[in-house]
């Protein structure tokens, strides 16, 4: 009989200890979109350095044990707007991840939501640890980054793939 009570009580812990956080839909009103996440993540702006020089980054982040969501956006000016195509500021965006993360393009390939154009990329880092899923949108002069950061020895899960895919704008 205790032994059966050992055994009950360790099934209710490990049981305990595998429940799935619970899924959320965030809104970013300032952001202008929505996305579902397991828990609530951290805001920082950041002032980053890229090719057309320092902007503002607004970033979500949460990390959990093996895995890392992170969405972000951040505008480009007017004039290099009214000046560039899409693609090309894309191109610019996805070049920019690839080397911040000095990483290896493992795939590419061209998205969009609802009219507006995107790219999703995996990148793997080159210490050969980290993978990134990332999918990258522009609309209007905002670009918006969501992505998922694992180890490469580890698959990408349905959850990896409901937050990308979980990704709205508002109206």
């Amino acid at each position: 009989m205790k032994k059966r009570s050992i055994i009950i009580l360790f099934l209710l812990i490990v049981i305990a200890g595998c429940q799935r956080s619970t899924w959320r839909e965030l809104n970013s009103f300032e952001g202008g979109f929505s996305i579902l996440m397991p828990g609530k993540p951290s805001k920082q702006t950041l002032k980053m350095n890229s090719a057309i020089g320092l902007i503002d980054f607004h970033l979500l982040t949460l990390e959990q044990e093996d895995v890392v969501y992170m969405v972000g956006y951040s505008d480009y000016p007017d004039t290099l707007v009214q000046r560039s195509t899409q693609d090309s500021l894309l191109d610019i965006a996805c070049y920019g991840a690839i080397v911040n993360l000095k990483g290896n393009l493992v795939s590419r390939r061209v998205i969009s939501i609802e009219e507006y154009p995107g790219r999703e990329m995996k990148i793997e880092q080159a210490d050969g640890e980290t993978v990134y899923l990332t999918r990258l949108f522009l609309v209007r002069k905002r670009l918006y980054q969501i992505t998922v950061l694992t180890l490469i020895r580890k698959e990408i899960s349905e959850d990896d793939i409901k937050f990308l895919e979980s990704f709205k704008l508002l109206k």
